[in-house]
């Protein structure tokens, strides 16, 4: 609680400000920015802060990107907060590039994002653009079917204070307090500072989520030609773990239901649950930036940025084999109490140099650098019947090492109607792994591997404006991407990296009727594929399957049928994804190793059918009613097309109401209310396969509500 009061009280301080008025303001662009990508021939989609705003109740990222073209997400807790993730195309998020302001988000190791590190993110973006498919190069791990950018707000040119609040089922509560200093130093110098407190007791049993944040944006000009910027964010997490998933005879009696942390008798009887089976991170970041205008077009940007992570999981083990955590003991089994920790650095550097006035030539290049450590270890803290057992005693200790380099260059030559696009990137992948000093143990699955790659990426694309609100695009890209360090560990060998070519064929449609329409085919060469179980760390187990293709057609429309008051919008997704002669290692009855083939076969969590569809009603100026309706088709578990290992198609209706009255001293006043799941679907959005199929339900009808404010 204390650390809640300075946090705001920080907020408040620096708001002592008398209120100024707002004037231009004439940032050097950023290179990357969403206004650039969208006018490449790359397949795009972008939400606005006032999109995001409208549903920022508590939930995550995902779940504010959830009704978008292809997209499908879930949440562990069952209810978007806490950990989640997101597919886009099938793709899995480790295969998403996600970046912010184009530095890389995702954990260089895992390539995977945990949003759960960040909570309320969305109150310091302006904006989210999705791009499907390769699209252009970008500092981060390469994209492979998707990426993600996210821009955050630029600091107010005026002071304010900006506060919500919002509250609902499952107890979830969100408190945000945000201000801006304005134009101080004759107009040099701006700074916002932003604080939440987002709680919730989650969907599934004891899936609760702590969680904070705190942040800092600022920008200093020099000049008009000089713009120096340092953006902050720090997220502090505490859930109780929800990632075990249940098994089908448990989804009809108890969908509510949690394994984690259950303490047994002699019987099998759950007699007990450990309180504290959490997962426990903390996670900052720093990006100072340097944006300068040379003249005659040309302007460069350069971001420095330093990510540092710490944090750790707790179980309670019965009975646990005390070799295996390397305790000498004449006891054989004993009752434990461990901890599996995280320790890590990521030091980058980004440079982008543009010049968009070259004739009918616009030319964009530049380098990305960084440098990953990560310290893995877990520590025994308490053993049965050892009163003055030493709580920091370690089982095992390795440790990473992950550097990259890429460099690039992309090109739009204007010839008439038609803009040329060309873009090639070679991107350097160094990563090792060693075991520390006395940090070996073979029954944690790890063994010391080293890997050196070389990619590049090339890309061409084309459009042609057939008039001033209509284009239509041809591109091809190429990507490749390493294996991460569990596709190492998992299966024991150093698996091939991926290839990926992908081609889209698209229109665009611009103004009061606004349609997109594009074709894709996307093949791969030695595609990572989640096999359908989970390690020991509730991650999926991933393996090449060969040759396989994800190809399909989407569609989305906005219309505004009367302007200010009737807004329809949708897209449909048909997406076939397919394993080629998709085939599994397996083992028969004397150990002996076989291989099982297939044939082609679906990959696993591709539906055929993704749409959404919603419409925006305002019978007043101050009066708002959003109902929307998002359709997710079946999804196999596996790569093998199980019959019993399915998730099933779901469509859900959420119902959104937003009343803005007029208080002269509140500028921004707003109530809002959400109603999830309106009529209380059962579904699962989530799944695995071991033995047998395992699912996480999500929840069914659910509300939040909230209020808004800002003076």
């Amino acid at each position: 609680m204390k650390c809640r009061i300075f946090l705001l009280g920080l907020v408040c301080t620096s708001l002592m400000n008398a209120q100024q008025t707002e004037t231009a303001d004439t940032l050097a662009i950023q290179l990357g920015t969403a206004e650039i990508i969208q006018k490449l021939p790359v397949t795009t989609e972008k939400l606005g802060k006032q999109q995001l705003n409208q549903r920022n109740l508590g939930q995550d990222i995902t779940s504010l990107i959830g009704n978008q073209t292809s997209v499908v997400v879930t949440s562990d807790a069952g209810a978007g907060i806490g950990y989640s993730s997101v597919r886009i195309r099938g793709v899995a998020q480790d295969h998403i590039n996600i970046t912010m302001n184009g530095v890389p988000l995702n954990d260089p190791e895992s390539q995977n994002v945990f949003w759960v590190n960040m909570p309320d993110m969305a109150s310091s973006a302006s904006s989210v653009l999705i791009q499907r498919g390769v699209g252009t190069s970008a500092s981060g791990t390469a994209a492979f079917g998707a990426a993600i950018n996210i821009e955050s707000e630029q600091p107010s040119a005026v002071s304010f204070i900006e506060g919500s609040i919002s509250g609902g089922s499952f107890n979830t509560q969100k408190y945000s307090l945000k201000g801006g200093s304005g134009n101080l130093l004759n107009g040099k110098l701006r700074m916002n500072i932003n604080a939440s407190v987002i709680q919730s007791d989650g969907y599934i049993d004891r899936a609760f989520s702590d969680l904070y944040s705190f942040g800092i944006n600022a920008r200093y000009k020099t000049g008009s030609n000089t713009t120096f910027t340092y953006w902050n964010f720090n997220g502090n997490e505490k859930t109780y773990q929800a990632w075990n998933g249940i098994d089908g005879e448990m989804l009809k009696t108890n969908r509510r239901f949690n394994p984690a942390g259950a303490i047994y008798d002699d019987d099998g009887n759950i007699v007990d649950y450990y309180k504290n089976e959490t997962d426990n991170y903390r996670q900052s970041h720093h990006h100072l930036g340097w944006q300068q205008n040379y003249g005659k077009g040309w302007k460069s940007s350069t971001t420095l940025y330093y990510t540092r992570g710490k944090g750790y999981y707790e179980n309670y083990k019965q009975n646990a084999k005390l070799y295996q955590y390397k305790i000498e003991s004449e006891t054989e089994r004993a009752d434990l109490i461990r901890q599996k920790w995280l320790d890590n650095h990521l030091y980058g550097l980004n440079f982008n140099f543009e010049n968009q006035r070259l004739g009918n030539v616009k030319l964009f290049s530049g380098f990305a650098l960084n440098q990953y450590t990560n310290k893995h270890y877990g520590k025994v803290i308490w053993l049965e019947n050892q009163p003055n057992w030493n709580p920091d005693f370690e089982f095992y200790r390795n440790h990473s090492d992950k550097s990259e380099f890429s460099v690039y260059s992309k090109a739009i030559w204007q010839l008439n109607r038609f803009e040329i696009f060309g873009d090639l990137q070679y991107r350097y992948v160094s990563y090792k792994t060693r075991a520390a000093e006395n940090g070996e143990n073979e029954y944690e699955d790890f063994f010391p591997f080293e890997d050196k790659l070389n990619f590049v990426n090339p890309k061409i694309g084309l459009n042609y404006n057939l008039n001033t609100r209509q284009t239509l695009y041809f591109y091809y890209g190429m990507s490749h991407r390493e294996p991460i360090r569990s596709d190492y560990i998992d299966n024991g060998r150093k698996l091939d990296p991926e290839t990926l070519h992908d081609f889209e064929l698209g229109y665009k449609k611009s103004g009061r009727l606004k349609l997109n329409a594009n074709l894709f085919y996307m093949y791969y060469l030695d595609q990572l594929v989640a096999t359908g179980q989970l390690n020991d760390t509730g991650n999926y187990i991933r393996t090449n399957s060969g040759k396989s293709f994800r190809t399909g057609i989407e569609l989305s429309f906005g219309y505004e049928i009367l302007e200010s008051k009737l807004d329809l919008y949708g897209n449909l997704s048909r997406n076939i994804s397919k394993n080629m002669d998709y085939s599994e290692i397996a083992y028969d009855e004397q150990g002996n190793e076989i291989i099982i083939d297939y044939g082609d076969t679906s990959i696993s969590f591709s539906p055929e059918w993704v749409a959404a569809a919603g419409l925006d009603y305002s019978p007043i100026k101050q009066l708002h009613f959003n109902v929307s309706g998002k359709y997710t088709g079946s999804q196999f578990l596996t790569n093998t097309e199980r019959n019993d290992g399915k998730l099933d198609a779901y469509f859900l209706t959420d119902l959104l109401i937003r009343y803005q009255p007029n208080v002269k001293a509140l500028k921004n006043l707003e109530f809002s209310l959400l109603i999830n799941n309106l009529f209380d679907i059962e579904y699962e959005s989530n799944g695995f396969y071991y033995e047998g199929a395992y699912y996480y339900p999500q929840a069914g009808i659910n509300i939040l509500g909230g209020l808004s404010f800002r003076f």
